[in-house]
């Protein structure tokens, strides 16, 4: 069964098909707020507390300062690259 369209039906359809329809500004903001909060669940960051020598974290501040990266993104790096088979560890 074909279903008879209005006249504003069919101008929105050949607008379509003409590639004439654009998304408006709130729909912009809620793609852009769903694809967010998508990145933001799969890089949800967890805490890690743990105990290191007072002579270990005082070197690993200073690496900080020497690279412009906090340290706890160095230790953060260091674990993710472990992780990924990236580097090896000797204990």
């Amino acid at each position: 069964m074909k279903t008879k369209l209005d006249e504003e039906e069919l101008d929105v359809l050949q607008s379509h098909n003409n590639n004439q329809l654009k998304i408006s500004k709130t729909r912009k903001i809620d793609l852009q707020n769903a694809v967010k909060s998508a990145k933001d669940t799969i890089e949800r960051k967890a805490e890690l507390s743990i105990r290191i020598s007072e002579k270990d974290l005082r070197n690993l501040k200073l690496k900080e300062l020497e690279i412009g990266i906090p340290h706890q993104n160095i230790v953060s790096a260091l674990i993710h690259k472990y992780l990924e088979d990236k580097i090896d560890l000797t204990i």
